[in-house]
Formats: C-alpha cells, sequence, structure tokens
C-alpha cells in the first residue's frame, strides 16, 4: 500500500513543461478500490472463504481530438492492469479503444463514423462466479443528417454491437446485435427540437440451447416506433423524450413475443453556475447478463447532483432504483411471478491540485431483492474508491 501511495503522488506531481499537444493527450491514472461483496453473494455467502476484496487498478492511454478542417477526428486508446488480493484468479489486462470521424459536407450533410473495442471483466450482479469472465464488446456505427430545409432534417443511422464472453458457461451470453433507424426532425430556432425515429433491431445469439423448461434465446427482432423530443425550455433546463411502441418476437418460442410502450425522459437543470442536476425514468426491453435469462422489462429512475465547490473541488451525489419484471419472458413455461429490485446511492468528492490532475474519493452502496431465489439472488454491497489521474 506505501508503494501504491508513493506512485499516487509521482502521478500528481505538477508537469514541468507545457502539455504534450493541443491534439494529443497522454493520461496515467491509479486506482484503489475495497469492496465488501465482490461477487455479489447473498448475506452470510462466501467463495474461496471470503467475499470482500481489494482492487488495484493502474491506466495508462491518449486521447486526440484533431480538426482537419470542417471535419474532426476523435479517438482514445487505454489499457489498464487490474488486481484483485483475495480472488486472484480474477486478475486481467483491460483494453479499451474507440475513433469516430464526424464528418461535414456542404451546408446539408454531416454526420458520424466510427468504431469501439473494449475489454473488461464481465460484471457479477446477475452471474456470482469466482471464475474470471472476460467481456469483450465490438461496436461500430454509421448516421447521416440531411438538413434539407432550415427547419427540417431527416437522418437514418446503423450500429453493430458484438459482445464476446470467454467462460464456458457464460457463452450463452455471447450474441451479435445490429439496429437501424431512419427519422424525421422539425428544428425550431430556439434548438429544441421534435420528431419521429422508426428502429430495427436484430439480435442473434449462436449458442441458443434449452436448460430445463427455458429455451435460451437464439434470436430476436424488436421494432420501434418513438416519439423524440429535445426541449429547451430555458437556459438551465433542458428535457429530452424518447418513447413510443416497441413489439419483439423471438426466433424460439413465439408465446414469449412481447410488444408494449418503451420511453425515457431525461431531465437536466442547472440552477446556478456551479450546481447541476440531472434525472432520469425509463421503461424499457435491457439485455440481462445470466446463465438463463437474456432480458427483462426495465423500470426505473435515477438522480445526479453535481456541486462544484470552488474551482477545484467538487461533490457529487446519486441515486438510482430499477425494478426488472421477468414475467413476459417466463409466463409461458413457469406460473411464477418473479422480478427483482435494485437500489444504488452514491455520494464522491473530487480535487485537482493542478489543471490537469485530479484525485477522487467514491462511496457506493448496491443492494437487490429478488421477488423469489428461483434465477437469482439478493445481496448488499459497499464500495469505496480511490482514484489519482494526470494528463500530459
Amino acid at each position: 500500500m506505501a508503494a501504491w501511495a508513493l506512485a499516487s503522488g509521482a502521478v500528481l506531481a505538477p508537469p514541468a513543461h507545457a502539455a504534450f499537444s493541443d491534439t494529443v493527450k497522454p493520461f496515467v491514472a491509479l486506482g484503489y478500490t475495497h469492496d465488501d461483496n465482490l461477487l455479489r453473494l447473498e448475506d452470510g455467502q462466501q467463495l474461496d472463504g471470503g467475499r470482500a476484496d481489494n482492487i488495484r487498478q493502474s491506466q495508462a492511454g491518449v486521447s486526440v481530438e484533431w480538426p482537419l478542417g470542417r471535419q474532426v477526428l476523435i479517438g482514445s486508446a487505454k489499457v489498464s492492469k487490474v488486481s484483485f488480493d483475495h480472488f486472484s484468479q480474477l486478475d486481467y489486462t483491460g483494453q479499451d479503444y474507440q475513433g469516430t470521424w464526424n464528418w461535414v459536407v456542404g451546408n446539408h450533410l454531416n454526420g458520424h463514423l466510427g468504431a469501439s473495442y473494449a475489454q473488461t471483466i464481465a460484471p457479477f450482479t446477475d452471474f456470482h462466479s469466482n471464475e474470471r469472465n472476460l467481456k469483450t464488446q465490438k461496436r461500430g456505427f454509421a448516421d447521416i443528417f440531411w438538413r434539407f430545409h432550415p427547419s427540417w432534417q431527416v437522418h437514418a443511422g446503423y450500429v453493430n454491437d458484438q459482445y464476446d464472453y470467454d467462460l464456458a458457461s457464460q457463452r450463452f451470453n455471447t450474441r451479435t446485435e445490429k439496429a437501424s433507424d431512419a427519422g424525421v426532425d422539425f428544428l425550431a430556432t430556439s434548438g429544441s427540437t421534435v420528431g419521429l425515429v422508426a428502429r430495427r433491431l436484430n439480435g442473434h445469439y449462436p449458442y441458443a440451447n434449452q436448460s430445463g423448461p427455458v429455451v435460451r434465446e437464439s434470436g430476436y427482432t424488436q421494432d420501434e416506433l418513438k416519439l423524440k423530443v429535445l426541449w429547451r425550455a430555458s437556459g438551465l433546463t433542458e428535457v429530452q423524450f424518447l418513447g413510443g411502441r416497441v413489439k419483439r418476437r423471438h426466433d424460439l418460442g413465439a408465446e414469449r413475443d412481447v410488444s408494449g410502450t418503451n420511453a425515457r425522459l431525461t431531465v437536466q437543470w442547472t440552477p446556478r453556475e456551479r450546481l447541476r442536476w440531472s434525472a432520469a425514468v425509463w421503461r424499457e426491453f435491457t439485455a440481462v447478463e445470466s446463465s438463463i435469462l437474456n432480458y427483462a422489462l426495465s423500470k426505473g429512475g435515477s438522480v445526479n447532483a453535481t456541486w462544484d465547490v470552488s474551482a477545484k473541488v467538487a461533490l457529487t451525489a446519486s441515486a438510482r432504483r430499477e425494478r426488472r419484471d421477468f414475467n413476459g419472458l417466463l409466463a409461458s413455461v413457469l406460473p411464477i411471478s418473479y422480478d427483482d429490485d435494485s437500489r444504488t446511492l452514491g455520494a464522491g468528492v473530487s480535487y485537482a491540485p493542478t489543471r490537469t490532475s485530479q484525485l477522487s474519493l467514491q462511496y457506493n452502496r448496491e443492494t437487490r431483492d429478488p421477488s423469489n431465489r428461483l434465477f437469482s439472488s439478493g445481496y448488499r454491497a459497499n464500495s469505496v474508491s480511490f482514484n489519482a489521474s494526470l494528463q500530459f
């Protein structure tokens, strides 16, 4: 621990030279976390003779923002080394690469073209195992906007996501999701917009099979038609809404097809220059990374606040609650009611000793309560994290 503290002090030592570049910005970071229930186990349960752990993380990377006339290239690359004191078999090297070309042609056409790659350890919230399970996500995306009138634009986009899991018992979650959308927007002079967007999402699970009475997914198609609103109510308040009708059809088990309203409302409020609030509520179909279930109807809400106490000190607070309803997936095979309720509370403080360095301390508490324990378990978890970062 003493060596780690000495290293963090070296990270935060003020640089003796100007910024490396206005375009290319290298950075390093160190992190230390204590989690009293790393694997999200039930009260009283243990694995490998324990449940708590200390996690050390070191990062190095570079970010790039390169203007080329009216075009802008944005990218970053980061490598992380993560080690665990007790569950040392989970040690891994994380990777995160992403790049986007923000392009413009003439006065009416613009869009984005990009790709990303991320490798990290899969979360333990739905799969409580002490075996290392690396999750890899590859993404490619493109979109185009055509402003054919001062007050109107049309747009289209495509996203390809691929998720891979290296643990054999979790390979069921390996999937590809391809989403295409198209829409039209009315652009008000105030900066507000309102429009319609149609979206089709195709998911494919290559390792589909059957476990007891539950048929594991082989693929699905989800069609959406939603209203999209961005309302700049004032210089202090911005409201975003995306919601409408969604229909999900499955390749296996048509009796599990489902439809309904999906929506998300987000409000950002800045009552004072140094005080910022954001809140969101949602009702959406979401993916579940477990050994049996793969999606749920999630209903929830969150609140976040940031207070810049001074130019160097900031305080943050957050609260989130989400209820996942699995009844649409299970009703055809099991006569039970199944859902779970998750709650997260967080508070943090950050301090910037210099313009390019930052220290942060964060506390989080997570709880989950299921209606029954047939497929998941309840847990309580507390974590405290300290991070130090420096940009050159």
